[in-house]
């Protein structure tokens, strides 16, 4: 696509802005591992650690559902149009109206959430209802962790704000702040050699710190383009967002909610919350590298494409884009899933069942990973035309999915791994469910040119696969628990190395990237591969 005034063009801005998102949350996610690794070494997968992790999932919820995207999916497309419409002042007077009246709601939430915290975590983890010291442990730490949902969200609806205005990195760079302060809570209980219940008290009194700083970041970037004035005055704009704000949020949770009936399907085994949630950290960090672009890049670009034309052709590049990403790393998870889990968590409190039990929930997990991350990008297009009933009836369905594959599953398998095999199996139907639609109401009209670039990916990621399981049986030594860390992490680095070099230069060769290349790399390549393409 050219841009003959000089602009960039529309491709390489979604690239651009897609990599600058994805690194900030990659930031974000390797010093998470960095936290979950401490956290695994602190606490193992004992009582302690079942009832602070079972805990963080409503944080979590609300982290990944509001402060990656969620609330830009309502909010960024009608402050656009208030602002084209009346101008950029009657969009802020919105926007403070927004901020204030959730921030009061939000209040009512957190304080009935404090008073009956622990029917709170019965909600996350029903299996705790026959082991009493742990759910009175929950709920201690729940109650350490609610501010953070106030706070997070309060700065999730300003970050929306930055992105409607073009402003992606900050947004994007504050959940490594509020990692980043969790990491030195930990480093610091390491070297204290504090009891596991005084680490995880810390830890979830921190959490609520990490929402104060987080709110207080966005607020110092709002600076530059004008902090909105707190407002309780209700007006129609403020009607319309709740109308269609409700039932997008519930669309743009269903993941999150999938994965909460994935903790009430591990609560029923001892240790497997917490092995769920070391393999869904683990799955998190591809998934977040472009899933969070979904909701605030494309979302935008989206928001101010005009044409059919332009919208399937920026909705075959986002899949395509996604996909290049999610399938080699889908592969690689489920190959390498013992490995990873041995390498990042086995030490301390963490042990041999520990591993094999998070490592069959990982490769699991990494089944439905390139389903879920499709499932954002249909998302999308239902999103920016104010319209999510079918997202909202994909997302319900695949909740329904997990709880049913749970129910008739589980006793088959370990509990953690048959609630990230549920969690697989909802993502792949609510994918089938948006992406029919988009086909059925013309929606989405695919180009062979995505199609072509799609199939390349899966060529390029089966000899990526065939190249880890030749290269893995030499290094397996290197990799046994009982060698050097260090030695482990390179055997491990190495392997990683290997899949991702082949991956890279066949993926080139065959055409996987080049809606994204550079017309000269693609030139290059047409000078030296000659064979036709089919």
């Amino acid at each position: 696509m050219s841009d003959p005034g000089g602009a960039e063009a529309p491709s390489s801005r979604l690239a651009r802005d897609s990599l600058i998102v994805g690194a900030a949350t990659i930031l974000s996610r390797l010093l998470g591992f960095a936290r979950d690794v401490l956290i695994a070494r602190l606490l193992g997968t004992g009582p302690v650690a079942d009832a602070f992790l079972a805990a963080l999932r409503l944080p979590n919820l609300v982290r990944r559902v509001l402060g990656e995207g969620g609330l830009n999916a309502p909010f960024v497309p009608l402050y656009l149009a208030i602002k084209a419409e009346r101008g950029g002042e009657t969009a802020k007077r919105f926007a403070g109206a927004a901020a204030s009246q959730l921030g009061l709601l939000l209040i009512g939430f957190v304080a009935l959430a404090e008073m009956f915290a622990p029917w709170v975590v019965l909600g996350l983890a029903g299996g705790f209802a026959d082991e009493p010291q742990t759910l009175a442990l929950a709920a201690f730490y729940m109650r350490l962790m609610l501010p953070f949902v106030l706070l997070t969200t309060l700065a999730a609806l300003l970050a929306a704000l930055l992105n409607a205005e073009g402003r992606f990195t900050v947004a994007a760079l504050a959940p490594a702040l509020m990692n980043a302060i969790l990491l030195a809570a930990l480093l610091f209980e390491t070297f204290r050699g504090s009891d596991s219940h005084a680490s995880a008290t810390l830890l979830a009194a921190c959490l609520s710190l990490t929402g104060l700083a987080h709110l207080v970041m966005i607020l110092w970037c709002l600076r530059g383009i004008g902090l909105p004035r707190p407002s309780l005055r209700w007006s129609p704009d403020m009607t319309r967002l709740i109308r269609t704000g409700g039932a997008t949020l519930l669309a743009a949770s269903a993941a999150q909610l999938v994965l909460l009936v994935s903790t009430q399907i591990a609560s029923t085994e001892p240790g497997s919350v917490s092995a769920l949630y070391y393999a869904d950290r683990v799955f998190q960090l591809p998934l977040s590298f472009f899933g969070v672009a979904m909701g605030t890049v494309v979302l935008s670009a989206m928001a101010g494409e005009v044409s059919q034309a332009d919208h399937d052709a920026l909705l075959g590049r986002a899949l395509a884009l996604g996909l290049a990403l999610a399938i080699p790393a889908a592969a690689a998870l489920i190959v390498l899933a013992e490995p990873i889990v041995s390498v990042l968590f086995e030490n301390g409190q963490f042990g041999v069942a520990d591993r094999e039990r998070t490592a069959a929930a990982l490769a699991a997990f990494a089944c439905g990973l390139p389903f879920a991350l499709a499932a954002k990008v249909f998302g999308q297009v239902y999103f920016v035309r104010q319209q999510p009933r079918l997202p909202v009836i994909a997302g319900l369905t695949a909740v329904l999915v997990a709880a049913l594959a749970g129910f008739f599953l589980l006793g088959w398998r370990n509990a953690a791994m048959i609630g990230a095999l549920a969690a697989s199996l909802a993502f792949i139907v609510q994918t089938g469910l948006m992406g029919v639609n988009l086909l059925r109401t013309g929606l989405w009209r695919p180009r062979w040119t995505d199609a072509r670039m799609v199939l390349a990916i899966l060529l390029t990621a089966a000899l990526m696969v065939l190249v880890l399981n030749v290269a893995i049986g030499p290094l397996l030594p290197a990799l046994n628990p009982g060698e050097p860390a260090l030695q482990r992490a390179g055997a491990l680095a190495l392997l990683c190395c290997a899949g991702a070099a082949t991956y890279a230069v066949a993926g080139f060769l065959l055409g996987a990237f080049d809606p994204v290349l550079p017309p000269r790399l693609l030139r290059l390549r047409g000078a030296s591969v000659r064979t036709p393409r089919s």
